[in-house]
């Protein structure tokens, strides 16, 4: 049974979405956990990125973890929880799952086999195009080619926020990372997405990560995390960090943020 959150959320002390050398992060799973317990955070999950595309030339092997290393993946997590785990500090077991309509029930079934506390349930490819792999690949897009990537892009977050397998939906507006999507315009898809996890009993992240990007800003926007709360919606604070110098990178800043949207930790 994977993790749930109820409202509000699980606090400050949490921190869930992490990568390690296994996926695209430059710390290995050890430097990542000692890092975070360091920080004094009680929670530490990592989610190395797990793609399993539903068709061909999505590029994604290049940051995704390889297939065949899931045990070992796995098996270095219990032997860290074996090393690290006391009173005040807990490593969870998670991957950040890359959503297709064509082959989900499939990923998780596979998925089922293996000791992990949650999945985060993300997008990064609209067909074939990366959503955040760089801004070069959105620069030649006319507004209609982009208007296209991001209905997609929501349209598979809907279908996401359906999966009850999902503990939560990572980094909700993602489209706006290079700054070059303006995000307001699709705030109607955001409500629908919300208003499927409040009826699915889903959850969301506040991503510190965009606050490093060309966008400046969290993943989701604050007017989005109003509309969170009002659906009660639950919410975990994140860094998305790829280092082991970053993994409570922003946090009071989230925190402040949350308070401004509503939540009450």
């Amino acid at each position: 049974m994977m993790d749930k959150f109820v409202f509000p959320g699980p606090g400050v002390g949490y921190s869930l979405h992490n990568h390690s050398t296994f996926s695209d992060g430059s710390s290995t799973l050890e430097e990542m956990c000692r890092a975070a317990k360091n920080a004094g955070l009680t929670v530490f999950g990592m989610s190395d990125h797990w793609v399993e595309p539903a068709y061909e030339g999505t590029g994604t092997e290049s940051w995704r973890m390889k297939h065949d290393r899931l045990d070992e993946y796995v098996e270095t997590l219990l032997e860290l929880k074996r090393s690290l785990d006391d009173d005040n500090f807990t490593i969870k077991i998670g991957l950040e799952v890359d959503f297709f309509f064509e082959n989900m029930d499939d990923i998780f079934a596979r998925l089922k086999q293996y000791p992990l506390d949650y999945l985060i349930g993300s997008v990064h490819c609209c067909g074939t195009f990366p959503v955040d792999h760089d801004a070069s690949d959105w620069l030649p897009l006319s507004p209609e080619e982009r208007a296209a990537v991001c209905e997609m892009y929501w349209q598979k977050l809907e279908g996401a926020a359906k999966c009850k397998e999902f503990t939560f939906l990572g980094h909700l507006d993602l489209p706006k990372k290079f700054a070059v999507i303006d995000s307001e315009r699709y705030f109607a898809h955001a409500i629908r997405v919300l208003d499927i996890l409040k009826t699915n009993g889903g959850a969301l992240e506040l991503n510190t990560s965009g606050w490093f990007k060309p966008c400046r800003s969290p993943y989701p926007s604050l007017d989005i995390l109003k509309a969170a709360n009002e659906r009660n919606i639950p919410i975990c604070i994140n860094a998305d960090a790829h280092h082991c110098d970053h993994v409570r990178r922003n946090f009071d800043e989230a925190a402040e943020l949350l308070r401004k949207a509503g939540y009450d930790f």
